[in-house]
C-alpha cells in the first residue's frame, strides 16, 4: 500500500495592480449591497416588532450575530492565547447550547475533548463537539479539564479560530480530519433522514469570527486542502461571522452532507458571502441538518478495554497481548515493541494474497508432520497467514533450537519462534528470523541508537 502522496502547496504569487483593483471593487460592492440589504431588513423587523414581540428567529439571530461579535471584540482584551481560546468556544457555545436553539437530545462539549475509536486511533483536540448526552460514556476524564470519548456516540465537531489566518484554516482542517478519519463500530441497522439512510461519519464544520484574507483567498485555502485530502476527511462547511460560509460541492450544486461530498466527481467550491448580517443562522441551519443526518449508536465499551496499537493509518495487536508487547533489554531493561507504519503495510500488502493455513496445520509442519490430519483440523478451525517472502521450510521459521538443562544434561527442545499479530482482518504469524533480517519489529531502541553512533572501525568497507 503506497502512502497518499501530498500536492506541493504552490507559492502564493504577488498580486498585480489590476488583481488588487479588481479584489478591491469586489469589496466595495459587497460592502454596498450589505448596507443596503441590511438596511431594508431593519427597517422592516423593526415594523413588525411595533406589532408582535416575536414574528420570526430572523430578529432573534441578527440580535445573536451582533452580541457574538461585540463579546468577542471584548475577549480580545484577554492577554493569554490560551485564555482568548476559551473565550470564543465559550461564545460559540454559549449562543448555539444556553440559548435553547439546539434540542436536548444533542449535547455540547464544555471542556478540552478527544474522540478515540477501537482502532487505537484518536483525534486532535476539538474545540466543540456534539454528542449523545444519553448513551455515550467517558473513557478518560481529568478533573473537570480534559476528557476522550468514544467516536459511536458523537456526531461532529466545530473547530473555532478568532481572526482566521492561512495558518489558522490549515490547523482547523487537519483537525477537523484527525476526528473524521476515526472508523465506527457498527451495531448494525441503519435510521433514515429525509428518506434516506444517516451518515456512519461524523461532521467537522470550521468556524472563525472574523479573517484578513479576501474572499477568494478564503476560498481557495479550503480548495488547496480538500484537493490534498481524500472525500471523507473534508470538512462539512467553513463559516466566518463577518464574511459568509463556503462550501465544497459540484458544478451548479453544493454539498455539505457526507454522502453528497463523497458524491463528488468534479471539485467545484461555493461561495455565499453574508450580506444580511445573518451568517449565523446559516451556520445554525447547518448544524441541524449534519445533526439531523449523524447516526450515532452507544459505544462498545467493552472494545475499549485494551485498544491496539497504532501504525499511521492501520493498527494491530499482539494474540499474545501484554506478553508480546515488549522485549527486555540485559542493558536498558524493558522496551516496547513495535511495528512502524511501513513495516505493517509491507507484511499487510504481502499477506493479502498468501493462501490461509489452518493454525493446528501449521505447527505440525513446522514440527517435521505431514500435515494431513483433516480431522483435527476441521475441528479446530482457524486460518492464519504466514509472513514469508522468502519461501522457506516452516521448519525452519517458525520453531527453533532451545537448549536447556536435565539432570545435569543439556537437552535440546523445539521452542515457538514467531510473534502473532491481528490486522486488517487477518492473524498473521510473523517469524523472528525476519523480525531481525528485515527489521519487523524492533529491538531495544537505545542500543540500536548506541550502534548508529559507534565509529566506524578505520578499514571497514
Amino acid at each position: 500500500m503506497q502512502k497518499q502522496s501530498l500536492k506541493k502547496r504552490p507559492a502564493q504569487k504577488r498580486l498585480t495592480n489590476s488583481e488588487k483593483k479588481e479584489r478591491a471593487d469586489f469589496a466595495e460592492r459587497e460592502e454596498r449591497t450589505r448596507e443596503m440589504l441590511k438596511d431594508q431588513i431593519g427597517r422592516s423587523i423593526a415594523l413588525r416588532s411595533k406589532e408582535r414581540e416575536f414574528h420570526g428567529l430572523d430578529r432573534e439571530f441578527l440580535f445573536y450575530q451582533e452580541d457574538m461579535l461585540r463579546l468577542y471584540d471584548r475577549a480580545k482584551d484577554s492577554k493569554h492565547p490560551r485564555d482568548i481560546g476559551l473565550a470564543r468556544e465559550q461564545i460559540v457555545r454559549r449562543f448555539l447550547v444556553d440559548t435553547g436553539l439546539l434540542p436536548a437530545r444533542y449535547a455540547a462539549s464544555d471542556r478540552s475533548v478527544r474522540v478515540a475509536s477501537t482502532t487505537g486511533h484518536v483525534s486532535g483536540e476539538l474545540d466543540i463537539l456534539f454528542y449523545d448526552p444519553l448513551d455515550s460514556v467517558s473513557l478518560m476524564s481529568r478533573e473537570n479539564a480534559f476528557q476522550v470519548l468514544p467516536v459511536e456516540s458523537t456526531y461532529g465537531t466545530i473547530q473555532v479560530k478568532s481572526k482566521a489566518t492561512r495558518q489558522d484554516i490549515r490547523d482547523g482542517l487537519e483537525n477537523i480530519a484527525s476526528y473524521k478519519r476515526l472508523r465506527r463500530i457498527s451495531t448494525g441497522g441503519w435510521t433514515v433522514f429525509s428518506g434516506r439512510p444517516k451518515s456512519q461519519q461524523g461532521f467537522g464544520i470550521l468556524f472563525a469570527f472574523d479573517t484578513d484574507l479576501d474572499w477568494i483567498d478564503l476560498v481557495n485555502e479550503v480548495k488547496a486542502f480538500a484537493q490534498n485530502k481524500p472525500k471523507h476527511l473534508w470538512c462539512n462547511a467553513v463559516f466566518v461571522l463577518t464574511k459568509g460560509f463556503v462550501l465544497h460541492g459540484a458544478k451548479h450544486c453544493p454539498a455539505f452532507l457526507n454522502d453528497d461530498i463523497s458524491a463528488i466527481t468534479e471539485l467545484q467550491m461555493h461561495g455565499h458571502p453574508d450580506r444580511t448580517g445573518l451568517c449565523f443562522y446559516d451556520l445554525y441551519s447547518v448544524l441541524l441538518d449534519l445533526l439531523k443526518s449523524t447516526d450515532v449508536q452507544p459505544p462498545p465499551v467493552e472494545s475499549y478495554f485494551q485498544l491496539p496499537f497504532v501504525a499511521g493509518e492501520h493498527s494491530y495487536k499482539y494474540s499474545m497481548g501484554q506478553f508480546a508487547e515488549f522485549g527486555t533489554c540485559e542493558t536498558h531493561g524493558d522496551f516496547p515493541r513495535k511495528l512502524t507504519e511501513d513495516k505493517l503495510v509491507e507484511v499487510i500488502e504481502w499477506c493479502k494474497s498468501a493462501e490461509p493455513i489452518n493454525w493446528i496445520r501449521a505447527m505440525d509442519i513446522a514440527y517435521g508432520k505431514p500435515g494431513d490430519n483433516t480431522e483435527t483440523y476441521e475441528g479446530q478451525p482457524g486460518d492464519v497467514r504466514i509472513y514469508n517472502p522468502d519461501a522457506l521450510p516452516f521448519s525452519d521459521i517458525l520453531v527453533m533450537d532451545r537448549p536447556f538443562m536435565r539432570d545435569g544434561e543439556q537437552v535440546i527442545t523445539k521452542a515457538l519462534s514467531f510473534d502473532s499479530i491481528e490486522t486488517a482482518g487477518m492473524t498473521i504469524w510473523i517469524p523472528r528470523v525476519y523480525e531481525v533480517t528485515r527489521g519487523i519489529i524492533n529491538s531495544c531502541p537505545k542500543c540500536e541508537q548506541k550502534k548508529q553512533k559507534a565509529p566506524i572501525p578505520a578499514g571497514a568497507a
